[in-house]
């Protein structure tokens, strides 16, 4: 069940165009996977002026001893670092806007280099494939996002391998933290100018046969008041065409129903504070949509605990 709030009446505004600067980091392969990631990163960059870095990954070679001692593993893990790096500047051949990016491959593991990597440069914003489930997902598929997720600061933007542009219809989960309204705004800093963005809060009570003043009456109004502010909010920073929903339910199933009835490309949900038990475990709601989406998804910056 849901109930939509169409509650922007306003045009977007063309008289300041909406803007960011960027600094990309792409986590990618040379395989089916990362195609849809490496497309909308030079969307993006096209857009916003953005500066792209490339980061392929080449697993360790297992350092084991075996009878027949070909090659040591230090000559595997370069010869594998050189394919994979090969690999990627091919696959880069057939993306327009993409010559001038610095392409790197290191050997390491993908969660770890990857973030590594953004700290480094650093990164504003770090976009990885999310490929089928085969093989790869275990390097570069939404098992890579979580995990990069849970340790990066910058937000995560893990794109569905058939995107080619930036998306147009985003759904952004909003709990009214502040986290999730970054996350919603950062989305619509990188949707097409034309685009529409969905604030969405999940409730978990059914209030549809509430009287008129009962309690639940009262708690339905608060949120939308509540997620009126949100898109106010938003609208004055970006311009967008914004509009809101009310959806009952189990967040991640409903979140991930609604962006596949109304042809989402883009789920956006807050990140999370570094505290201790973030740190070992992301939250429920972010991994699930990860999991379970078939559109692409943002991830938030995180907000650090003092």
């Amino acid at each position: 069940m849901s109930q939509l709030y169409v509650a922007d009446t306003e045009a977007p505004s063309l008289a300041t165009p909406f803007t960011i600067p960027l600094q990309l980091l792409v986590g990618a392969t040379g395989d089916e996977s990362s195609v849809g990631a490496l497309h909308v990163a030079a969307a993006i960059a096209k857009r916003s002026g953005a500066t792209v870095h490339v980061l392929t990954v080449s697993t360790p070679f297992p350092h084991v001893v075996s009878v027949v001692d070909v090659t040591s593993p230090p000559v595997m893990d370069e010869e594998n670092r050189r394919i994979a790096l090969g690999a990627v500047k091919s696959r880069l051949e057939r993306v327009a806007g993409s010559q001038d990016w610095d392409v790197q491959a290191v050997v390491g593991w993908p969660g770890e280099a990857i973030v590594d990597a953004a700290e480094r440069w650093p990164a504003s914003l770090i976009v990885l494939g999310r490929g089928a489930h085969h093989a790869w997902d275990r390097l570069f598929g939404p098992e890579t996002a979580i995990a990069v997720a849970r340790r990066s600061r910058a937000p995560v933007l893990a794109v569905a391998p058939s995107a080619r542009s930036i998306p147009s219809r985003i759904l952004a989960a909003i709990d009214f933290s502040k986290s999730s309204i970054n996350a919603a705004t950062l989305a619509a800093r990188i949707m097409a100018p034309n685009g529409t963005l969905v604030l969405a809060y999940v409730s978990a009570f059914d209030n549809s046969k509430a009287g008129e003043g009962s309690l639940a009456d009262l708690y339905d109004t608060g949120v939308a008041d509540k997620l009126e502010e949100c898109r106010r909010e938003i609208h004055r920073e970006t311009h967008r065409h914004i509009e809101t929903a009310v959806l009952i339910g189990e967040v991640v199933g409903k979140l991930v129903e609604y962006a596949n009835r109304e042809h989402c490309d883009l789920i956006a949900v807050g990140g999370h504070h570094l505290g201790f038990v973030d740190r070992i475990l992301m939250g429920s709601v972010r991994s699930g949509v990860l999991r379970s989406a078939s559109c692409s998804v943002l991830i938030g910056a995180q907000q650090a605990v003092p």
